[in-house]
């Protein structure tokens, strides 16, 4: 399988970003779509070997949803969830979640900056800021593959 559609969606990410469309379900079925297309690409999947193994709810701040997410030693699993649903409870603005996810915002700059706060514990905090750091050099990765197509 080729990176095509998640690039595509990638895409649309910073499209929207660009545009500051802020309307938060949207946004959050964006990100759904952009982990959706990730968990089947190689290079995300390669940049997620060895990665510590971790789950969080990332609940959307100014949405009605929520994200179930699993990542860790090179698998990736997201689907819509409750937002009072079981797990360490990671909440951000639906944009942030964009940004982050969606490879336009960099980990670091959100959670030194609280943009991203985790109900759980430092531990949670620090996998979710690794592990997006790691998706975004797989989204990087793609990118490149599918440019020299």
């Amino acid at each position: 399988m080729t990176a095509a559609a998640l690039v595509a969606a990638l895409d649309e990410a910073t499209d929207l970003a660009a545009r500051g469309e802020p309307v938060p379900e949207g946004i959050t079925d964006l990100v759904l779509r952009i982990l959706t297309e990730a968990r089947d690409a190689p290079p995300v999947l390669a940049a997620l070997r060895g990665a510590a193994d971790g789950r969080a709810l990332l609940r959307v701040t100014d949405g009605a949803r929520a994200i179930e997410f699993r990542a860790g030693d090179g698998t990736l699993f997201a689907e819509i969830a409750d937002p009072k649903g079981k797990g360490p409870k990671v909440d951000a603005t639906a944009v942030t979640w964009l940004g982050l996810l969606g490879g336009t915002l960099k980990p670091w700059l959100a959670f030194t900056r609280g943009l991203v706060v985790c109900r759980a514990g430092i531990t949670e905090l620090r996998w979710m800021q690794q592990t997006a750091e790691r998706l975004q050099r797989g989204y990087e990765e793609a990118r490149r593959l599918e440019s020299a197509r």
